[in-house]
């Protein structure tokens, strides 16, 4: 029987002289860690995304900023001084205040209520502002510049410092950014697109942002201006839509409009309520000092490009080309005229006005800084040392809201003030309630004194009282005589600002007249070997009875 060819196969294979057996190879090492390489690597992949996948490299942007300064704002035990100012003005509800118009203390109400009166929601509006800031920005730059310009204008913004330390709270600033960005991008599809509806939509914008901060009108006259240099826009000139975004953000703004009015435009009167500057030379060096301020706060941007095209540098690794789209001159001047327009604005102003103004009012008018930059790179941008601006750039993002909060607390455990955020301000409020207390059936219901002692009093009170700002009824219309004689009030002043508890401090007796104080002294310990002395005075309305007889000294402990 002949064997099958398998089995024919396998005695083949059998009856085969073996064949060598190569000598093993040596056992090769398992990779060791290599931190340069990883860094290498990280680096790489980062410039990597930027050119093809910028949308998602854009959203880890904003969520590993997002998180780490919300982390950081919430981590301290009070929050910022402006912080305690929106809660103050929130309570209110009033069509503008003595400082700013009252879209930001709205809004701060509003999520205080909406969170069942979680105090850190205010923590999430003002970052919740930036990455919306950051929303537009990406917006505008992916149809001027596209994808991979417009998130690296993001990534730029990071690194201006209005985009820093001041967004840990919602002030006027940070609520304005946001609303800066959403207006130019209204803007320009207003102007570019034939729907009235766009237009309605920007004379909408344009009230809100006005509603935000007054220094939105110099945003205004900016586009203004744009739209007659512009020939795409000044043949809307001749239609409906300009004219209609005129009357809907008029309507709009009309209830801010008749308080300023009824209030002698007092916002304008504190801006400029300021020690005048005499001199031509002086008054120019004013202006001058505002711009190279400005100029200071984006050192960041500034230092980065430069240091990406400077060859010859260490960690520079390969030069990396980045592929920019080409804007319009429609969509150029229109970007870098809104960056740098209305802060050359404030300058001339404060020159011709004689005030030395504070540089952080340019906060809320640098939403397209970042893209303004981007917009001045070649179309073909060469980054010959694109890990070092790389590790810069990574370094900011994540290091400085950790060295901020290192910062806040190294300088709570230093020789100076402590800062408003390590300051007891629970611990403060609970012990003027207490005092309260203990002298009223009466619920408080109004505490006097300056934003910061009288705020941190009055956020932490439960129900939340009103507050009479420096006993000053133009400060505080929400008070009046009538409301001091049903209600009385709780005064409190630091003694750092008035050194004596046994009598009303001179600035507050001529409003609070016709009231017997029952007064006393508090000392508030703040930790780290400090603490600080408090003059208080319980001020009842007429025939109501005390509860107890006045103390002499009081001490949180």
């Amino acid at each position: 029987m002949q064997p099958s060819p398998a089995a024919a196969q396998r005695a083949k294979v059998a009856n085969a002289p073996a064949a060598a057996t190569p000598a093993a190879a040596p056992p090769r090492a398992a990779p060791g860690f290599s931190f340069s390489k990883l860094y290498a690597e990280t680096c790489d992949s980062f410039l990597d995304a930027l050119q093809t996948s910028p949308t998602r490299l854009l959203l880890w942007i904003m969520g590993a900023y997002g998180a780490l300064w919300f982390s950081s704002t919430v981590s301290f035990p009070a929050m910022p001084f402006d912080s305690y100012e929106m809660f103050l003005f929130g309570r209110e509800m009033q069509w503008g205040y003595w400082k700013h118009p009252p879209l930001e203390p709205w809004l701060t109400e509003i999520a205080y209520q909406l969170t069942f009166h979680w105090i850190s929601s205010h923590f999430v509006l003002a970052i919740g502002s930036i990455l919306v800031t950051f929303y537009f920005v990406y917006l505008i730059g992916t149809e001027t510049i596209g994808k991979t310009g417009a998130t690296l204008a993001v990534a730029l913004t990071i690194l201006v410092y209005y985009f820093g330390p001041p967004v840990t709270m919602y002030s006027h600033n940070v609520g304005q950014l946001p609303i800066f960005a959403a207006t130019v991008y209204i803007y320009r599809k207003a102007v570019l697109g034939d729907k009235l509806s766009n237009w309605v939509l920007f004379g909408v914008a344009a009230a809100i942002l006005m509603y935000s901060k007054y220094a939105g009108a110099l945003l205004l006259a900016v586009l203004g201006l744009h739209l007659l240099l512009m020939p795409q826009g000044r043949r809307h000139l001749l239609t409906r839509g300009p004219y209609i975004a005129v009357l809907v953000g008029l309507v709009i703004l009309l209830p801010n409009l008749i308080w300023l009015v009824q209030s002698h435009f007092l916002p304008f009167t504190f801006a400029f309520d300021r020690p005048p500057v005499e001199g031509f030379v002086p008054r120019l060096w004013a202006g001058l000092k505002f711009l190279l301020a400005q100029v200071g706060y984006h050192a960041g941007i500034i230092v980065l490009v430069l240091l990406a095209m400077i060859p010859k540098l260490p960690l520079q690794g390969a030069p990396v080309t980045l592929e920019l789209g080409r804007p319009t001159l429609f969509d150029r001047s229109l970007v870098l005229m809104a960056a740098f327009i209305p802060l050359l604005l404030i300058g001339a102003m404060t020159f011709w006005a004689g005030v030395d103004q504070r540089p952080e009012i340019g906060g809320s008018l640098v939403a397209l800084s970042g893209l303004a930059m981007v917009m001045l790179l070649p179309q073909r941008s060469v980054l010959r040392a694109p890990r070092l601006v790389t590790t810069i750039w990574l370094l900011v993002l994540i290091g400085l809201p950790i060295g901020h909060v290192v910062f806040v607390n190294a300088k709570a455990n230093g020789s100076g003030q402590v800062p408003t955020q390590m300051w007891p301000a629970r611990e403060l409020s609970g012990a003027m309630q207490a005092i309260w207390n203990s002298k009223s059936l009466r619920r408080l219901d109004i505490v006097t004194g300056d934003f910061k002692q009288a705020g941190f009093v009055a956020l932490y009170a439960s129900p939340r009282p009103s507050v009479f700002i420096d006993a000053d009824f133009r400060k505080s219309p929400w008070i009046t005589p009538e409301r001091l004689k049903q209600s009385g009030t709780l005064v409190i002043w630091s003694t750092s600002d008035f050194p004596r508890t046994d009598e009303i401090p001179a600035p507050y007796r001529a409003a609070l007249a016709g009231l017997t104080p029952t007064l006393g002294t508090m000392v508030l310990p703040l930790g780290h070997g400090k603490s600080e002395a408090y003059g208080w005075a319980v001020m009842l309305p007429e025939a109501t009875p005390t509860l107890t007889p006045t103390p002499g000294i009081t001490k949180q402990p």
